[in-house]
């Protein structure tokens, strides 16, 4: 039968008793391993079960891991490094295994790559060698199967026929199916209690829906009823405000025109004592204007002229000042790397010196001795010389002559063979280098893309950065304009008072509460006016502590506007802005804090926003009681007055700092983003270039040493070449030359033993002259490094030189900007200041010659109109008295109403119903007799608590949730009892498939040993697949059935050993190594066992250690195993075949 896998060679050295590289070429078929106790040859088991993986120290026969490294001999120091390696053939498929132990611990090697231990089980997996285990059959096996009881019998043949997971898997599934059993019953339970407890609470229940039910239909109707009186209430007052708004219009009316009147007369009184006087004198105020005017534009030019020359000094000396940073910038890597360079070249100086003056000293001490023992040594080493070249031809002719012509041979073809697999390396070796530059080259170009990368993305992160410093910069300047007198003095006040913590009270202006649009600004401040610096409190009581707190500081006075006062004002939703000009709902357009909503819609609330004057017309006559506004400010009240003109520029807008405050904040926090995105990205890309460079690195030792290994296989090639030609053309003269040269080479050796023997103390000589070299070369390395250090302290001393001129370069610059900003800031308010001078007086003389034009043309009308102004007054006088009478009504019916209407908001009703409707009466009274009703039943139910409705609702859930949990846990178990019960079918047909397979092999090898006889396997118990341990029965030829305990000794190895191998043919191993198997057996069992042997190594791949005759008889290769000296083994390979 051919065999397919088996172990070809094993390779050891290091390992135990191994300090040499022992190399052992195994037969295919049967090999044994002989030696004397003690001489280690179960090492080479050991050897074989440590390389597949093997991690027990009992089977390796150590206690701690460094026992497996060879421990040194009277001859070889003790080895750093146990090195195993076997060659596996799998139908001429070769596969090298390797194990090695160092310093870093233990490394697998499969075809020369590195692998990790379950990746070396799956490679063994792969070959048929997991079951490598059974095929290790030693004393301690054999004597543990004698021993062993029938559960631990079972337990292993359980790991044999692979049923030890089917195990595992069922009695997880047993413990799970428990648990399952127990959260079942406690379920049960559970939801038995809660059905209980609904049962108990089900009357309850019932009266508590019923009582729910007439409550709702309560609350229904009351919410119905005062909403139709609400809606009564409503449609009074609107008839009411109507009147009032139509009357208090006509009374405004009637109060401007005689307020018109009366300031007409009185200005045409005035107009016209003025007009007489006032022309002379606007005259001389007229040339005294131009004077000045002409005067402050020669200013205004001088100083526009100076701040221009400042202002271009200032930006200059910013470059300069910002260039001499990023030159320092620069500068500053490069320094700190040359001082660490020449700190660390001064490092190696210091050492060299030190080195240098310990040769020195030795050179002193040996040159007294050298001048005597030169002529002798020179002597001695002509005749060494001459002895050494002799020996050397003598010695190489020898090698290749008599009985060693057939070793010559076979070194000249182990030759080539070397030399065949040195050239397979050096061209994989070579072919390897060139993929790893090209790798490296490809690495390298990485790494400065990645470079040039990282630098552009820090370029723009500081660049980022300084537009944040100058926003920063802005947005202060911002809070410092917001905080310094943009308040009125009362607000700014209260407002330190509560960042303080001394004022208790929560308030806000009003412009704080609310957010504009910047476009929407102008007509929200002119509409406001001083409202906007209203304080917003919660209650008159709030109020009352701020007014307080202003009257003990004298801080002037304020406007409160309290929450619980607030009138909101309503938009009507029925009413379309409609024109392409309009623009809507003022409320519409801003954001306001909620906790202050009715404030502000108390003020703005009804508010419309029209994009010019024609419109904000249009819509103010079309809904005349909602005040209008336009972008550019003019404000149209609903009592026919009319604002606008131009706004008033000298004092800081609140609004408009506060929208540029939000403005700059939102830019600041998207700058914050990309930065941090920035850094992110930066942080990313410095690690990817430290990474690639660390690779590059890598990859670059890797080359050299590639070309290291390269270098060296080339010289081993020139060798190997060399060798084979001389050894070629010197194996026919050795034939001839060999009986003279033995004598010849006797007669060498001694002389050369004596020569060696006296220059053995001459060595002094040579020492010397090492010591003379090491001194020389050390000059020559304290030299360079002296120049290497001058050379950057050269190059460091200009780089401080450079950072010392761009320090004082900036300090200069710095003093100069400062200088540039105060004279800038001196010159804005000098110009400033003068500005307003200059426009002052132009608008002055400007108004000054409208005055004087018009005074004359006026002065011949207002007399005119001076009587009709008169008759004018006394009628408006009497239109406003008429309608002050029908107001005082309207304001009265009004207040009834309006008391009526807080009362039905104060009961809970909110307003909110939906659209207004017409009250019946009738309907109203038909609603109210049904609620009495309602009152009367609910009176029946008072006692009744609505808990029970929740707890009754949360039982419903917790029981359907505990049933569905129910529900899960039984169908677990059902599923748990399909697991159990296909595991216990699946094992058992299993196991005692593949016991009745091992039985049968069993009983048939214990025949073949015995010569007769039978034997068994089988249960102690066969109802109880699980627990039932495995008896052994043997019966051996002329005696009764016995246990394994009652045979003799030499019948229980017999039974044991017929036992491992059936259990070793039932794990289909392809090889199996047998240490000392044999050596308790008599010659007649030694013999069946010997056959037995020979029978197996058909059809697998048999190593026997032994000492016995009989079983290596029967071997194909044999090697012996002796004790070179104490602590080192040595093999010798003997082929059985060249014996026959």
């Amino acid at each position: 039968m051919e065999i397919s896998l088996f172990i070809e060679r094993v390779a050891l050295k290091g390992f135990k008793s191994f300090g040499e590289q022992v190399d052992i070429e195994l037969s295919e078929k049967y090999t044994v391993i002989a030696g004397p106790n003690g001489s280690g040859k179960s090492n080479i088991l050991d050897a074989v079960r440590w390389a597949l993986g093997e991690q027990s120290p009992s089977r390796l026969r150590i206690s701690k891991q460094s026992d497996l490294l060879f421990q040194g001999s009277p001859s070889r120091p003790p080895a750093r490094e146990a090195r195993v390696s076997f060659v596996i053939n799998d139908k001429g498929k070769l596969k090298a295994f390797k194990r090695v132990l160092d310093e870093s611990g233990s490394s697998f090697f499969v075809d020369g790559k590195k692998v990790k231990l379950y990746e070396m089980e799956e490679e063994k997996r792969l070959l048929g060698l997991e079951g490598i285990d059974f095929a290790f059959i030693g004393q301690g096996e054999v004597l543990e199967a004698i021993k062993q009881k029938p559960a631990e019998r079972r337990e292993n043949l359980e790991v044999l026929f692979g049923i030890s997971q089917y195990r595992r898997k069922r009695e997880e599934a047993f413990l799970k199916l428990i648990r399952a059993d127990e959260e079942a019953l406690r379920l049960k339970t559970l939801i038995d209690e809660l059905k209980r407890r609904r049962s108990d609470i089900h009357p309850q229940v019932i009266s508590a829906r019923k009582k729910r039910e007439l409550d709702k239909e309560l609350k229904s109707l009351s919410k119905r009823i005062k909403w139709l009186e609400y809606c009564r209430v409503i449609e009074e007052i609107k008839d009411a405000e109507d009147a009032k708004m139509r009357i208090s219009g006509s009374l405004f009316a009637a109060r401007l025109w005689v307020l018109l009147w009366q300031k007409a007369l009185s200005f045409f009184e005035n107009q016209i004592d003025a007009l007489a006087s006032g022309d002379e004198r606007n005259r001389e105020i007229f040339d005294r204007l131009s004077s000045e005017i002409g005067n402050l534009k020669k200013k205004l030019s001088s100083l526009a002229l100076e701040r221009s020359k400042t202002r271009d000094l200032y930006f200059r000396t910013k470059e300069e000042l910002e260039s001499a940073y990023m030159s320092m910038e620069k500068l500053r890597p490069e320094e700190e790397g040359l001082r660490l360079a020449v700190e660390e070249l001064k490092e190696q100086l210091a050492w060299k010196r030190r080195l240098r003056d310990d040769l020195e000293a030795k050179l002193k001490d040996s040159f007294s001795k050298i001048k005597e023992l030169s002529r002798k040594k020179e002597e001695l080493l002509g005749r060494k010389a001459l002895c050494e070249t002799s020996l050397t031809e003598l010695n190489r002719k020898v090698r290749y002559s008599g009985k060693s012509y057939g070793s010559l041979i076979l070194q000249m073809l182990e030759a080539k063979e070397e030399l065949s697999d040195l050239q397979k390396s050096a061209s994989d070796i070579a072919l390897k280098l060139q993929n790893e530059e090209r790798v490296f080259e490809e690495l390298s170009s990485q790494h400065m893309k990645a470079l040039a990368e990282a630098q552009a993305i820090a370029a723009k992160l500081q660049s980022k950065r300084k537009e944040r410093t100058k926003l920063n910069s802005e947005i202060e300047r911002t809070k410092d304009a917001l905080s310094s007198g943009v308040y009125p003095r009362p607000v700014e006040y209260l407002m330190a008072a509560k960042r303080l913590g001394r004022l208790k009270v929560d308030f806000d202006p009003f412009v704080d509460a609310i957010s504009c649009p910047k476009e929407y600004i102008p007509a929200l401040q002119s509409f406001l006016g001083g409202r906007q610096f209203w304080i917003l409190v919660p209650d008159e009581h709030a109020a009352g502590e701020c007014i307080e707190y202003l009257k003990v500081g004298n801080a002037g006075r304020a406007t409160f506007l309290p929450l619980s006062r607030a009138n909101p004002q309503r938009k009507n939703q029925a009413i379309r802005v409609d024109g392409k000009k309009a623009i809507g709902w003022f409320i519409d357009l801003i954001s306001y804090n909620p906790k202050w909503e009715n404030c502000v819609m108390h003020l703005l609330g009804n508010l419309l926003l029209a994009s010019d004057y024609g419109e904000a017309v249009r819509i103010s006559g079309m809904y005349r009681n909602f005040p209008v506004v336009t972008l550019d400010g003019e404000v149209f009240l609903p009592g026919g007055t009319i604002s606008g003109g131009s706004a008033n520029k000298s004092s800081q807008n609140v609004l408009e700092l506060r929208s540029y405050l939000r403005e700059r904040s939102s830019f600041l926090e998207l700058l914050d983003e990309e930065i941090e995105r920035l850094s992110s990205t930066l942080s990313k890309a410095e690690e990817r270039e430290i990474r690639l460079k660390e690779d590059t690195q890598k990859q670059l030792a890797l080359v050299d040493r590639l070309k290291g290994e390269m270098k060296k296989i080339s010289s081993l090639l020139s060798n190997s070449e060399s060798r084979i030609k001389d050894a070629e053309a010197e194996v026919g003269e050795l034939k001839k030359e060999i009986k003279s040269l033995i004598v010849d080479m006797k007669k060498r050796k001694a002389e050369l033993e004596k020569i060696s023997l006296e220059l053995s103390s001459m060595e002094e000589i040579g020492l010397n002259d090492r010591l003379q070299n090491d001194l020389s070369s050390l000059d020559r390395e304290v030299e360079l490094l002296q120049e290497r250090i001058r050379g950057r302290q050269d190059v460091l001393d200009r780089i401080e030189d450079e950072l010392s001129a761009h320090r004082e370069r900036i300090q200069q610059k710095g003093e100069e900007i400062l200088k540039a900003e105060k004279e800038l800031a001196d010159s804005d308010l000098k110009i400033s200041e003068l500005k307003d001078k200059y426009k002052e007086l132009f608008f002055r003389r400007r108004s000054l010659v409208g005055d004087m034009k018009v005074a004359q043309e006026v002065r011949a009308k207002i007399e005119n109109m001076f009587h009709k102004s008169s008759s004018k007054l006394q009628e408006a006088r009497e239109r406003m008295r008429k309608c002050e009478s029908q107001l005082a009504l309207v304001k009265e019916r009004l207040k009834n109403l309006y008391g009526q209407r807080v009362e039905l908001e104060d009961s809970g009703f909110d307003g909110k119903e939906g659209s207004l409707c017409d009250v019946s009466p009738v309907e109203l009274e038909r609603l109210k007799e049904r609620a009495r009703t309602l009152q009367r039943e609910l009176q029946d139910y008072c006692d009744v608590d609505y808990g029970v409705l929740s707890e009754d609702a949360s039982l419903i859930g917790r029981i359907d949730y505990l049933s569905e949990q129910y529900d899960d846990v039984n169908e677990a178990k059902r599923e748990l009892d399909g697991i159990i019960r296909d595991t216990d079918r699946q094992a058992g047909l299993l196991f005692k498939g593949a016991l009745k397979a091992i039985n049968d092999r069993f009983n048939a090898i214990f025949v073949k040993l015995f010569g007769g006889g039978e034997a068994n396997l089988a249960l102690n118990d066969e109802f109880d697949l699980w627990n039932s341990g495995v008896e052994i029965a043997a019966r051996p030829p002329g005696k009764m059935p016995q246990n394994l305990a009652q045979l003799s000794g030499g019948e229980r190895s017999l039974t044991a050993i017929a036992y491992l191998f059936s259990t070793m043919e039932e794990a289909r191993v392809p090889v199996a190594i047998l240490d000392e198997v044999d050596a308790s057996l008599d010659e007649a069992n030694l013999r069946r066992f010997a056959d037995l042997v020979e029978q197996y190594s058909k059809s697998l791949q048999i190593v026997a250690i032994t000492h016995r005759r009989l079983t290596m008889e029967r071997a194909d290769i044999m090697y012996g195993v002796t004790l070179e000296e104490p602590g080192l083994s040595k093999i010798v390979s003997i082929k059985l075949s060249d014996w026959e």
